[in-house]
């Protein structure tokens, strides 16, 4: 018998073998090493999709990686040939880097030319690139096997017996001489068994070595159940289907080499043969260390600009790409200096040499031209193109190349947050395009560097915790509201995992030990969660290489793509280690939307706007964004910024640059801080005055990383490429590493003579803030963005909601929002016009004030053809009249449908017939038109040759000068423009139904996750059918409301009450109360009751906690909306309310914890008690656990998801007073980490009667204020505090004084102490 360890898994699936294999790669990896495997080797099936990721996850576990790919093989000729569906396996490995890139292009052809159900290569391709390649034949689908398994189906579908096989066994072992081999598997599949014999034969007779594999598609035996659900998702079918593809045994598992030995020890060589496959290959692939790319067209381009190369001859050259991109630097910033104060162009040209210095010493000139060339088109087509994104806009060299738009130097912003000289890492430049046109500077790069060496980036779905638990209920027949209401026990949390989901949620394990089928989906579900489910694109990575994709990685195309648009295998994490870099090709509709504006600004006015000459702050501009009516305006038009914006009243652009970069969970807390600063409520302090110059356009307030590295290099002596190191190394929070940075601080620091103490004391504090800090160059581009539409509609309002409207044209929801808009800034909008009308939106005087004119291109049934031919005849003069308009137009192109279209959307008012009447005499205008066709073709070809007089016809209209019934004319109006024009079906009832507390319907986004709400609308439609589930009937309301339409689901009772209701009084309104669930972005709605708008009046079914909103907005707390923006470790301020309280048993310490189902504005989440935190809730009132309380809380998120643990509870009213971030930066943490900020008595604030407290003033110098006092005084006070905070009565505000700069330092605490704490005080400084 052989050695154990001779045996390697040469034919193994991974989990990228989509829906197929369930073998997660890093499981794998450890689960090999614990066998003893020194090698392994991965096949998955048609892609190699995994090679990466397997390559270094064996090699982290000291396993020798096999690169491989299970290939689909056809005999056709053509490689696409499509006269059959015929693909046989084969099993193919890269013996060294030869046949890895003959495998790269192999997959990739399979997907570029071959794909047909399936990728799929032919045997020609094969064997042009079979160097370096070991083949094998495969599991029972193989060519070989196949041909000798007589079954009656292969039978039917041409099996040719032994003489077939061995035919094709011969072609391999022509190709592959003795790098063929013969796979034997023994899983105990009937038809394996009967063919064994036969592949030993054929070994024996054509000298074929033949080897031991087990078609590995899962890890662990007790896992082939979970892998038949995984298939069935695959397939879409039931598990207890029984006519669905099912594994007849269940030995797909990872065995060992015993397992494997013991299995064929009657041939024990067809186990040492798979040794001799790992030692044949050496395969060594270079990751990592990627190289910068070169600029394909600098021949080209220099030699239209008479620049002299240093090396002429070469396509790809550094030294030829430095020497034009050196030119366009210097060029395009002389074009910018002219909008820069002469004084200042010395210091610009100093700055620009030193980034073009440390490019070309990167390395990275070919990687500048090649986004200032996509960039270049772009603009040339007249594609918009964002100002800059990420820390690119802070390089002088991408303002002058014009790769960005904002001039880094008036706002302070780095190169070196851009690119660091002292951390080579690849440049990463993000640009935004115009969201409709981005494809098309895309399709420009693909046709420039040619249609193989450009492709977008893979993305994987995966089963996540939600999702698998909806996939495998649906696989195991679980009726859809069980799976529905099972899913949504998971709680609603970024990246959580059904471990932590059971941990949090004590329902799961109540479901699943009460129910079996949910405890079956439970366990399916938990093997497998994480795994792969489908291939899709990233929205926006492209890369591009300067030779053929295949090259680096392996090719993808998607489904139904565009023919010469390809995707990498390679995902996004193993680009760089393939040495490619990433171009990211971002969509943003708000650049359309100006750019929208600025052309209707100049089309009116003939004014062009040149936003270099506009001043960035305007006084005019600020005020807009102060008055809090940002609706439109980009970045600020939430609810939330609204406020911001009213209470910050900015008056500059770096204003603006910092509210976005606040307006974030954490650093959200600093804005009152600021705003107190700002307007001169609160002292702006400086620990150096150095640092003022750094801190001053933020008030003294830590907003971005740029101001870090700032700080560090100023202060501690450090360069800026050090300080960016710093930077990171705090983000990481490494102590060892920490310490070490903080004593070179301390020491440049002290070398500029500084004090060392104070020194100390800012690396704390910037070490606190270095983890909030936002990416300044970021936020000042996407400001400029802001600015942009803010400038739009202060001066230029109308243009600015037509372009607005225009880039929502098809969301009728948000057309209705803008429309509101544009009436509070008397604004009309006017029906759409064939004589007024434009493509777009668009702005014409009405009674000497503006209007917005519906544009022709939102007209449904209109299409582009009909408006083009409409447009160019209007150019030409205004139509008269119908008669006019039906002699111009092109019948072909304005037919029947489209007139209809335009009549009923009121496009022909202006000719002064009624809608009815055109309506009634459509079939005459329609003739009419043909009519004007028939005499335009007779007279080009008459003598008179193409009189235009000949072609005037006159239209035959019956004459009706009444109207349609107000009701039937908002009906069309619905229909062709997609909202009401003329009025609303329910204004009549506008008065009575304002007096109901409801709901509408664009409001439902800001909904928690379920529960009940009021609707008031008017039934516009009801469709009904009978339930596949049950065989009962069921319904859908289709209601209508002021700002939409709305399907709500009704069942038995209610659809019987629907039915009955009389036509007259289905055309009435009615308020709807209604249960609903919203799931991702999907909300199903359920029928309770239908009640009149009298019945309404008195109810309210607003949100449990709508009656405290305003209560709510005055606290500085983080809404659970905001929760996915926290990645970092946080002390945070949340409010709501006590939904449920669970007491569940810890499994690691066995004791009981407190689990909290917590319910705001937003959502409900679970809160974790433990220990003393328990007391704080047990020891709450049941009126106070009705009531919403303000909890602080520390969030974390790890791998495994978000945590969220309880420290405190306080009531709204003591939240409201508590500055809480600014408090938790200002009282220092303990030795131990611990936070030992004031409590507020927990709920003892509200239970004690009100009274006034006075200050308990504590003195400390400077010099003796270290961080071992402050932790006494903090301990003893909270100490007393929770002991007698009821009869206390002062509260403790501690003054710390620096004698050399004349000046305190005043901390007022939320701890309430008694008289004497004072006197104890003083005795612990003594003591300590």
């Amino acid at each position: 018998m052989s050695d154990f360890t001779d045996f390697t898994h040469l034919h193994l699936h991974t989990e990228y073998s989509l829906l197929d294999g369930a073998n997660r790669i890093k499981e794998l990896a450890k689960t090999l090493k614990k066998q003893g495997v020194k090698a392994a080797a991965i096949t998955d099936h048609g892609n190699m999709f995994g090679a990466i990721d397997f390559y270094k996850t064996m090699k982290n576990e000291g396993i020798k990686p096999l690169i491989g790919i299970e290939a689909y093989i056809h005999n056709g000729e053509e490689l696409g040939d499509k006269s059959t569906k015929q693909r046989f396996h084969l099993c193919l490995i890269a013996k060294n880097e030869i046949g890895y890139k003959n495998l790269m292009y192999l997959s990739s052809m399979s997907y570029i030319e071959g794909f047909y159900y399936y990728p799929r290569i032919n045997k020609k391709i094969l064997k042009e690139h079979s160097e370096g390649i070991i083949c094998s034949s495969a599991c029972l689908q193989g060519e070989v096997n196949w041909n000798l398994n007589q079954s009656e189906r292969n039978l039917r579908f041409g099996a040719g017996g032994y003489e077939a096989a061995k035919e094709a066994a011969l072609w391999y072992k022509d190709v592959f001489g003795d790098d063929f081999y013969l796979e034997i598997m023994r899983h105990g599949i009937g038809d394996q068994r009967r063919i064994d014999d036969e592949i030993l034969r054929l070994a024996k007779e054509l000298n074929i070595k033949v080897i031991a594999t087990n078609d590995t598609h899962y890890t662990f035996k007790q896992r082939a159940g979970a892998h038949e659900v995984f298939m069935c998702i695959a397939m879409n079918k039931l598990l207890d289907d029984p006519n669905r593809l099912r594994h007849s045994v269940h030995e797909f598992y990872v065995k060992t080499p015993a397992q494997m030995s013991e299995l064929f020890a009657d041939i024990p060589e067809a186990v040492t043969n798979t040794q001799e496959i790992v030692d044949k290959c050496d395969l060594s692939i270079k990751l990592g260390d990627a190289t910068p790319p070169n600029f394909k067209f600098t021949l080209e381009y220099a030699a239209e600009r008479n620049l002299s190369l240093p090396e002429p001859d070469k396509r790809y050259s550094i030294p030829n790409d430095s020497v034009l991109f050196e030119h366009e630097c210097r060029q395009g910033l002389e074009e910018r200096l002219k909008f820069v104060p002469a004084e200042r162009h010395e210091e610009y040209r100093t700055r620009l040499q030193r980034e073009i210095d440390i490019i070309n010493k990167m390395n990275f000139p070919g990687y500048m031209m090649i986004v200032w060339d996509f960039i270049n088109e772009a603009k040339r087509r007249g594609v918009p193109v964002g100002p800059g994104r990420g820390s690119a806009a802070g390089s002088l060299v991408a303002y002058s190349l014009k790769i960005t738009d904002l001039d880094p130097l008036p706002y302070n912003l780095l190169f070196e947050r851009f690119l660091n000289p002292e951390r080579v890492s690849m440049p990463d430049i993000d640009v935004d395009f115009c969201q409709n046109r981005r494809g098309e500077i895309i399709d420009y790069v693909i046709e420039k560097y040619g249609k193989f060496n450009v492709a977008q980036v893979i993305t994987f779905g995966k089963l996540l915790a939600k999702g698998v638990i909806r996939d495998v209920a649906r696989v195991c027949d679980m009726p859809y509201a069980e799976a529905d209401a099972m899913a949504k026990l998971i709680p609603d949390e970024l990246g959580i995992t059904l471990e932590q989901a059971f941990e949090k949620e004590p329902k799961i394990g109540e479901l699943i030990a009460s129910n079996s089928n949910a405890n079956r989906i439970w366990k399916f579900a938990l093997d497998l969660e994480g795994l792969n489910r489908n291939a899709g694109m990233h929205a926006a990575g492209v890369v591009i290489s300067n030779e053929e994709l295949w090259n680096k990685t392996p090719l993808f195309r998607q489904p139904n793509a565009e023919e010469d648009h390809f995707v990498t295998q390679y995902s996004l994490k193993y680009l760089e280690d393939v040495d490619l870099i990433k171009f990211d090709f971002l969509g943003l509709k708000t650049l359309t939307v100006i750019d929208n504006a600025v052309k209707l600004v100049k089309k009116r006015f003939g004014k062009e706007i040149i936003w270099e000459q506009v001043n960035k702050n305007d006084p005019k501009t600020y005020e807009t964004i102060s008055s809090g009516q940002t609706l439109g305006l980009f970045q600020i038009e939430s609810e939330g910024m609204q406020k911001v914006g009213a209470d910050m009243r900015p008056d500059c652009f770096e204003d603006i640059i910092a509210m976005i970069s606040l307006y974030r969970p954490g650093p959200m807390d600093l804005i009152p801080d600021f705003i107190k600063r700002k307007h001169g409520l609160e002292p702006i302090t400086y620990i150096f005055p150095e640092l003022q110059p750094i801190l001053e356009p933020t008030y003294g307030v830590i907003v971005y990383q740029e101001q870090v590295m700032q700080i560090v290099q100023t202060i501690g002596g450090f360069s800026l490429g050090g300080a960016d190191l710093v930077r990171r190394a705090m983000g990481k929070k490494i102590k060892e590493e920490m310490d070490r940075l903080k004593g070179k601080f301390i020491e440049g620091a002290e070398a500029q003579g500084l004090d060392g103490k104070k020194a100390d004391e800012l690396f704390e504090l910037i070490l606190h803030f270095a983890s909030y800090g936002f990416n300044k160059s970021h936020a000042a581009a996407y400001t400029y963005v802001t600015f942009q539409t803010a400038y739009m509609k202060t001066y230029y309002p109308a243009e600015f909601m037509a372009a607005l409207i225009t880039s929502e044209e098809t969301n009728a929801d948000k057309i209705s929002r803008y429309i509101d808009e544009c009436k509070r800034l008397d604004i009309a909008i006017l029906p759409p016009s064939v004589n007024k009308s434009a493509k777009e939106f668009s702005v014409v005087s009405e009674g000497g004030k503006d209007a917005i004119i519906y544009g022709l291109g939102a007209i449904k049934g209109v299409g582009g053809a009909a408006i083009e031919n409409i447009l160019e005849e209007q150019a030409k003069g205004e139509f008269k009249d119908i008669d006019d308009f039906v002699s111009r137009v092109d019948n072909f192109k304005v037919n029947k449908k489209v007139f209809e279209s335009l009549i009923k959307s009121g496009s022909f008012d202006s000719f002064g017939l009624t809608r009815k009447m055109m309506l009634n005499n459509l079939d005459n205008i329609v003739e009419a038109c043909k009519n004007a066709a028939t005499i335009k073709k007779n007279a080009a070809e008459s003598l008179f040759g193409d009189d235009e007089s000949m072609a005037t016809v006159k239209t035959s209209l019956v004459r009706d000068d009444s109207e349609l019934e107000l009701k039937t004319k908002l009906k069309f109006e619905l229909e062709s423009v997609g909202i009401y024009l003329s009025g609303h079906p329910l204004d009549e009832y506008r008065e009575q139904i304002s007096k109901i507390k409801y709901t509408l319907s664009d409001k439902f986004d800001e909904l928690p996750e379920n529960g009940e709400m009021l609707l008031v609308g008017k039934i516009e439609d009801l469709t009904t059918r009978i339930s596949k589930k049950n065989g009962k009937k069921m319904g859908t309301i289709e209601m209508l409301d002021f700002h939409g339409t709305v399907e709500i689901a009704v069942f038995d009772r209610g659809l019987g009450a629907v039915e009955s209701m009389s036509a007259d009084e289905r055309d009435l309104p009615h308020a709807f109360k209604v249960r609903y669930s919203k799931d991702g972005q999907f909300m199903r709605i359920n029928l309770d009751k239908i009640l009149t708008l009298d019945e309404a009046m008195g109810m309210d079914f607003s949100h449990p906690l709508e009656k405290y909103k305003e209560q709510i907005e005055q606290i500085k707390h983080t809404p659970s909306k905001d929760f996915g923006k926290i990645d970092k470790t946080s002390e945070i301020l949340v409010v709501g309310k006590i939904a449920e309280i669970a007491k569940i048993p810890s499994k690691k310490t066995g004791k009981e914890f407190m689990m909290l189902s917590i319910m705001d504005l937003f959502s409900t989440f679970k809160v974790a008690a433990f220990d003393s935190e328990k007391g704080l809730i047990e020891s709450l009132t049941d009126e106070q656990k009705d009531a919403p309380l303000a909890f602080k809380v520390r969030y974390s998120r790890d791998d495994q998801g978000a945590r969220i643990n309880l420290i405190d509870v306080v009531s709204l009213e003591d939240a409201r007073d508590m500055n809480f971030q600014s408090r938790s930066f200002r009282q220092r943490k303990s030795e131990n980490g611990n936070y030992q900020g004031g409590r507020q008595g927990g709920l003892a604030g509200e239970n004690r009667a009100k009274r006034e407290l006075e200050d308990l003033v504590l003195e400390l110098n400077l010099d003796e204020a270290n961080k071992e006092i402050i932790a006494q005084i903090y301990r003893a006070a909270i100490g007393e505090h929770r002991a007698a905070a009821d009869k206390n009565n002062k509260r403790l505000i501690i003054r710390i004084k620096d004698a050399q700069e004349g000046r305190a330092l005043v901390y007022t605490t939320e701890f309430i102490v008694g008289d004497g704490f004072g006197e104890r005080a003083l005795g612990l400084r003594q003591a300590v």
